[in-house]
């Protein structure tokens, strides 16, 4: 069959598929006098055909456990008759897999197809049958019998957190496109890294009926601290709040252009957690900062990434589509942590995600009061968090789980996540919860006219996100094909191996000495030792849910033999190169029995001339994740005369100084999935030179985030008069005395070689030659790395305009006849 034959099937099966959607349509249309959709959506007209569930219900997003939704199931019976507008999907409540018991790779894609396109179809009020689920042609869905006073029927919010970097942070792995972590796309200052990103994530999520994504994460880690327990990590973009800001913006716009506007992005924590002494899991941490320093650092990306902006203000795209995309986020979602400059600092005080002043304070200001009025919504998190159960009632007997709702809906949330909604995590009284929940908010709306009210606005504003997302709110539109969307899902990895290679940075020694310890890579004589850190993950509670490691033991070797072994350029012979664990080589340095001989590891450690750790964090309760430090202070012996390589899978600041002096080289690579494994494989072997720099703060090398930001003091700033026309081959201006001449200076370069962040600021002076007098022009601040005035002379004569910014200057004559 030919390429145009195939095709020409594919499109007679997808009219054939909406013809029979259409038909199914007409069995399940609300009852005669509700309301009917219109072209384009009338969010006014659906408003006013709900009834009280209706409206009730589109407040509730819940997790739920399994991945089955068959119509006697707790979940379609919440989506059916409680109305809820939403779920969000998790591997660890076993909506999906990426593993398969036996530890092989599961198709994630076809499971979350199927389980989207049923969950889709009971909220309208219909039952897809699993075997149908794929390519649904709808004639095999069964109507359900309509619930007592069904009103409308609306798209389910689809969520899902995929930050990156495979687990636990991107949720779906297996079949989809390894992602980057945040960090990564940080380290590269690249904007158009940052979209292309978010353009696979939205692109992939559309393709696999999500229409929601939790994330990303726009906290500013200022401050990081070498406590993986505490520390955000690689999820965060880095310490810049301009930076934080314009990256996420770049991949907030990029997953609107994937998903042709059919993901909705929920930009977390807001209003910030970078600076929070603990994750939020199971205490509610309080942030010592005053108001002032929340609004001119953390608050600062959120701000950004709610002004109006499209992605081709944030890079160059031929493709106009692209460009015209969305980089506004569509929500926020609401952290629980108190904030000491807002709120006060006593155990008492709550979460900023279920205090007043998330709505009056914060989302009322003038940061936020635009995106607000255009009906920018905010979401919750996880109201059954062990942090907000331990707030509401310390002993953990009580978990007051109406009063959590309604205090969360009236500080200012639109969407409540109702999860692990119980003190237990008992299915059952979850569910009876979540239940009592959405009955008693039904009472409260026509009891209470202030209630009813807030309700109806955050129904509205939900309305206009799910409008938003289709053309029209009606089952046709959100149903998936498989068949149609296969080459849809993976297979951008060529796309992430380059913001894997932007991102690897370099950390010590300088790229001159780097070059005289190690100016090539392990040779075809050389003995290489690899120890990876291949610590275990779990992604379900099932008993037939499998271990795995976060880092293949052997993956490193793998890429070192696919690259450079005898099929590929013959670098490096098999025979001498071989695959530790760190956690035998923790245990064997502490004398503990391991899965190899203690003589086996004692004689490859001495053989070896090339040792190369890869490493992820230092986590005390993880065996084997200090055994880099480990091996560093118990063999010292010989150590001068072997290369010792360190690559940070994570973060690049669990190190310190110590311990990277006895380094030959240390590299930030910032990810551990496959892309980055390769990444790191080549720059070991002195493939490329790394690009990339550090986003945050590195004690370890005396790293200074707010010193690289500053304008390098070794560069000319260049001065320009772009509107004013000289004479050629000099710099004699036609002018008259009194004209006002516009001087613009830059670009600005900071001490990474990389634009300065907006906000940097430039002095203009104005002096005469041969005449000691200078006239301040004032202060400008810089945009896209330009800063400008406004010079006005008014006689003839030979002036010099001169710009300084931090350590850096420039000059430009103007003689004016």
């Amino acid at each position: 069959m030919t390429q145009h034959s195939r095709h020409l099937l594919l499109k007679i099966r997808k009219q054939a598929r909406l013809l029979a959607l259409l038909m199914l349509l007409l069995t399940l249309l609300p009852p005669a006098g509700s309301y009917a959709q219109q072209e384009p959506v009338d969010v006014q007209a659906v408003f006013d055909a709900m009834s009280v569930a209706d409206r009730v219900g589109q407040l509730f997003v819940v997790s739920f456990d399994g991945a089955d939704p068959a119509p006697d199931s707790a979940i379609a019976e919440l989506i059916r008759d409680y109305r809820i507008g939403g779920v969000v999907l998790n591997s660890a409540n076993d909506n999906f897999r990426n593993v398969n018991a036996d530890g092989s790779q599961a198709d994630t894609p076809e499971q979350l197809i199927s389980l989207a396109n049923r969950l889709q179809a009971l909220a309208f009020d219909g039952a897809l049958p699993p075997a149908e689920s794929l390519n649904p042609l709808t004639t095999d869905i069964r109507p359900l019998p309509l619930p007592d006073g069904r009103g409308v029927t609306l798209p389910l919010l689809i969520g899902i957190q995929q930050e990156g970097d495979g687990f636990p942070n991107s949720a779906l792995r297996s079949g989809y496109t390894p992602l980057p972590s945040n960090m990564a796309l940080g380290a590269t200052w690249n904007p158009v890294d940052a979209a292309a990103a978010g353009k696979i994530v939205g692109h992939e999520l559309a393709g696999s009926g999500v229409n929601m994504l939790l994330g990303p994460a726009l906290d500013v880690l200022d401050a990081p601290r070498a406590d993986p327990k505490t520390s955000l990590g690689v999820r965060s973009f880095g310490g810049s709040p301009y930076w934080v800001g314009r990256l996420g913006k770049a991949f907030i716009g990029g997953v609107h252009a994937g998903s042709d506007g059919q993901v909705t992005v929920v930009a977390r924590h807001f209003p910030g957690q970078g600076s929070a002494d603990r994750i939020p899991e199971n205490e509610v941490p309080t942030i010592q900062k005053t108001a002032e320093e929340l609004e001119l650092v953390d608050l600062q990306p959120f701000a950004a990434a709610a002004r109006p902006s499209e992605l081709g203000d944030l890079i160059t795209t031929t493709v106009v589509t692209d460009a015209q995309a969305s980089a506004v986020t569509d929500a926020l979602l609401s952290t629980h942590v108190r904030y000491a400059g807002l709120q006060g600092s006593g155990e008492g005080v709550p979460p900023i995600s279920l205090a007043p002043q998330l709505g009056e304070d914060l989302l009322n200001s003038p940061l936020f009061a635009d995106w607000r009025g255009q009906q920018g919504l905010v979401m919750s998190d996880e109201l059954g968090a062990p942090a907000i159960r331990s707030y509401y009632d310390p002993t953990l007997q009580t978990f007051p789980h109406k009063r959590i709702a309604q205090e969360a809906l009236l500080a200012g949330n639109d969407l409540l996540w109702l999860s692990r909604f119980s003190l237990d995590d008992d299915p059952e009284t979850e569910l009876a919860n979540i239940k009592d929940t959405v009955l008693f908010f039904r009472e409260k709306y026509r009891a209470d006219a202030d209630f009813s009210r807030r309700v109806d606005a955050a129904v509205l504003r939900i309305l206009n996100l799910k409008a938003g997302l289709y053309p029209e709110l009606d089952l046709v539109n959100t149903l998936v094909q498989r068949d149609e969307t296969a080459d849809q899902i993976g297979g951008q990895q060529a796309v992430v191996a380059q913001i894997a290679r932007d991102a690897l940075t370099l950390l010590s020694p300088s790229p001159t000495e780097l070059g005289q310890r190690m100016p090539t890579g392990p040779g075809p004589e050389d003995k290489v030792l690899l120890v990876t850190d291949a610590r275990l993950g779990r992604e379900c509670n099932a008993e037939d849910c499998p271990s795995f490691p976060l880092i293949d033991p052997t993956a490193l070797e793998q890429s070192i033999l696919r690259l450079y072994g005898p099929d590929a350029t013959g670098q490096i012979a098999p025979d001498n190169i071989t695959s530790l664990t760190s956690q035998q080589l923790s245990a064997h340095l502490a004398g503990r029995p391991t899965t190899l001989a203690g003589e086996e590891i004692d004689r490859l450690i001495d053989e070896a001339n090339w040792i190369v750790f890869a490493t992820l964090d230092n986590d005390p309760s993880v065996p084997g994740a200090n055994a880099l430090r480990e091996f560093l202070t118990e063999r010292p012996a010989g150590r001068e005369r072997k290369r010792i390589i360190a690559f940070a899978f994570n973060a690049p600041y669990f190190l310190d100084a110590t311990d990277i002096a006895k380094l030959t080289a240390f590299f930030g690579v910032y990810g551990k999935t496959d892309p980055f494994i390769e990444a790191a494989t080549r720059a070991l072997f002195r493939e490329f030179t790394p690009p990339g720099a550090p986003p945050v703060n590195v004690t370890g090398i005396n790293y200074s985030l707010a010193d690289k930001l500053r304008p390098a003091a070794n560069q000319s700033i260049e001065i320009r008069v772009p509107d004013v026309r000289t004479e050629m081959g000099s710099n004699t201006f036609t002018a008259k005395v009194g004209d006002t001449l516009r001087v613009v200076a830059g670009p600005i370069y900071d001490g990474n070689g990389r634009i300065v962040p907006d906000g940097t600021m430039a002095s203009f002076k104005l002096k005469q030659r041969n005449d000691p007098f200078e006239l301040p022009l004032g202060e400008a601040s810089t945009t896209d790395g330009f800063a400008e005035t406004l010079v006005t002379l008014e006689r003839p004569g030979d002036y010099e305009v001169q710009v300084q910014s931090g350590q850096a200057q420039g000059s430009l004559s103007l003689l004016l006849n």
